[in-house]
């Protein structure tokens, strides 16, 4: 049989302990936290307006470095 430890006098096995600790973290985890009674609504990012021209165009970007790596 595995080890006991004496609480409150009472024996006590290394197992039950385990449980109790993972039990315990899991509902400090769980338990549901009360929030404000007025939930702030998340606000949306503003479009983004860039040009074509600022546009970063990844495709061309690739066939350059290869064309590049090819020389």
């Amino acid at each position: 049989m595995g080890a006991a430890y004496t609480i409150f006098g009472k024996q006590v096995p290394s197992h039950i302990l385990a449980i109790l600790t993972l039990g315990t973290a899991a509902g400090v985890i769980a338990y549901p936290r009360g929030g404000d009674a007025k939930a702030t609504p998340t606000p949306t990012p503003a479009p983004v307006s860039a040009s074509k021209e600022e546009d970063f165009d990844l495709e061309k970007w690739v066939n350059d470095l290869s064309k590049e790596e090819s020389k």
